[in-house]
């Protein structure tokens, strides 16, 4: 009988020496390495998106003078607006320009400034001030178009269209 109760008790005595604190350890190690492997993964997200980020750099470098080209600086707005009056002109159609406030934003090389033009002519017309814009040597990109047309009284008359168009500009910001 005192063997077994000797036995139970250097049982008992090597499960809470020894058992219960390698467990609780091999807790903490697997919560490290799992730790670990998140932080791994991380970086290998990173990595993944650094070597994209590189491909489409490598992919438009070659560009990047163009880029340049096509976007004018900053100061340079009223021969911007001359030019596409210019074509309204030449386009038969009648424009209105309302010009939204410039937006700089710090660490870049651009400024973006919005214009609300409304153009006001034959429909085909209208196409055609749109092709020419288009193709200017300047970037403008068209956000948002709403076009309404309506027919004349005078079914000879051709048809007379609306458009409000709202286009984003971009502009070279001066370096300091």
């Amino acid at each position: 009988m005192v063997s077994v109760v000797a036995f139970f008790l250097l049982l008992a005595a090597l499960v809470v020496l020894i058992i219960i604190p390698a467990i609780k350890e091999i807790r903490i190690i697997n919560q490290q390495v799992y730790e670990e492997r998140l932080r791994l993964e991380k970086l290998y997200a990173k990595g993944q998106l650094k070597n994209k980020v590189q491909k489409n750099y490598n992919n438009i470098k070659d560009d990047i003078a163009f880029l340049d080209d096509i976007i004018m600086k900053e100061g340079q707005e009223l021969e911007y607006i001359t030019a596409i009056e210019d074509i309204a002109n030449r386009a038969g159609v009648d424009i209105d320009i309302s010009i939204g406030e410039i937006k700089r934003t710090p660490q870049q090389k651009f400024s973006e400034l919005e214009f609300t033009l409304t153009l006001t002519g034959k429909w085909e017309n209208i196409l055609l001030w749109i092709d020419q814009v288009e193709a200017m040597p300047v970037y403008t990109n068209i956000k948002e178009m709403t076009i309404a047309a309506r027919e004349s009284a005078d079914a000879k008359e051709a048809r007379q269209a609306t458009a409000t168009i709202r286009v984003n500009t971009f502009w070279l910001m001066p370096s300091s």
